[in-house]
């Protein structure tokens, strides 16, 4: 994962694996009233 950048609110990140898995993304609550963002992705062993 790396830190992509930020403007006017909005963030980007990046993610790079090694092959085409599937994956999803969900938020959480967070501590407080922050939430947290996930992202779930399948691997081969």
């Amino acid at each position: 994962m790396a830190f992509a950048g930020s403007f006017e609110g909005y963030t980007s990140l990046g993610l790079g694996v090694r092959a085409r898995l599937p994956f999803r993304v969900f938020t959480l609550a967070g501590p407080g009233t922050g939430s947290r963002l996930v992202i779930d992705v399948a691997h081969m062993w």
